[in-house]
């Protein structure tokens, strides 16, 4: 039951962020060191927080702290009131696209960024010049969390594991493809398995790439391919794959993506793999924020696949 000191206590905005946040952090030390306080500020703190609820908020776990039901309860209803304060202060005439200069945190992986970026980047110097963004590549562990304490605004991708309060809304439906360069032998008839198998392939070893789905593919049917050439990342791909006769099989929005697409010959991949969704992420907590809301729209606009 809720203490009646706390109808009467005066909480400063400061502290109702700093309460947000180690309910974020579940760690007084790294709260104090985010709030630029000592530890033993933040603990005298939390102690008057608790006489004036009348609850714990905070109890003692293994590696920190972890907030108690009313606690969490409370931070539920905090953060879009404290987000609503911050924006006010922060935009007090609004979200104006063409005069702002916010920096905007986006998730991408390396295809996302070859997919992505240009087109995005390309008009936001048209149309939005004083806009900076600021793009991370978060393990996916850590997404749904960085949606969640502001880390990063959106996040684009194909990221089924994000829970939570989470929105997402669908870019695109994407298939796998193999490439190959326009002169290829096996360009000249049907790609199938035999082919596919015995052909020396181009692999971009990364979690967006498909690697791994076209390995186990292989493995259930007891068969291998043979990769040539395992790069990390897309950077040099367009150029090994047009001077060579490897396969490359990847998204296909991977290898339209490439400088010069046509210069390829792009057919089904000779296996069963998984579709998958594109998809434009954000966090519910910025529902009411005027500026992710453009950049979502924004996004849509530039990359939705009608």
């Amino acid at each position: 039951m809720v203490s009646n000191i706390y109808k009467s206590y005066n909480w400063t905005l400061a502290e109702l962020h700093a309460f947000c946040l180690i309910c974020e952090c579940q760690n007084l030390s790294q709260a104090a060191l985010r709030l630029d306080m000592s530890q033993s500020a933040v603990s005298v703190m939390v102690q008057r927080w608790r006489r004036a609820i009348g609850d714990p908020l905070f109890v003692r776990v293994r590696y920190g702290v972890a907030p108690t039901d009313i606690a969490i309860a409370l931070r539920d209803k905090l953060r879009p009131l404290l987000e609503g304060v911050t924006l006010a202060l922060t935009h007090p005439q609004g979200f104006n696209p063409a005069k702002s200069t916010r920096a905007f945190k986006i998730h991408m992986t390396d295809i996302g960024q070859l997919v992505f970026l240009p087109g995005l980047n390309n008009f936001l110097v048209r149309r939005a010049p004083g806009i900076r963004l600021t793009v991370k590549n978060l393990a996916w562990e850590t997404l749904e969390a960085g949606l969640s304490s502001g880390e990063i605004d959106v996040a684009i991708g194909s990221l089924p594991m994000i829970k939570g309060r989470v929105h997402s809304r669908l870019l695109r439906h994407e298939h796998y493809v193999t490439a190959m360069r326009k002169g290829h032998p096996l360009a000249k008839s049907e790609l199938d398995l035999a082919a596919f198998t015995s052909a020396d392939h181009l692999a971009i070893d990364a979690t967006s790439s498909g690697h791994s789905l076209v390995e186990s593919a292989l493995r259930s049917m007891s068969m291998r391919r043979n990769i040539a050439l395992a790069i990390p990342h897309y950077l040099a791909a367009e150029q090994i794959l047009s001077k060579s006769n490897y396969l490359l099989t990847v998204p296909d929005v991977a290898v339209l993506s490439f400088h010069d697409p046509k210069a390829f010959h792009i057919v089904p991949t000779p296996l069963e793999l998984p579709t998958f969704d594109i998809r434009l992420h954000w966090h519910e907590r910025s529902r009411q924020d005027e500026g992710i809301r453009w950049l979502r729209n924004t996004i849509s606009s530039l990359f939705e696949k009608r």
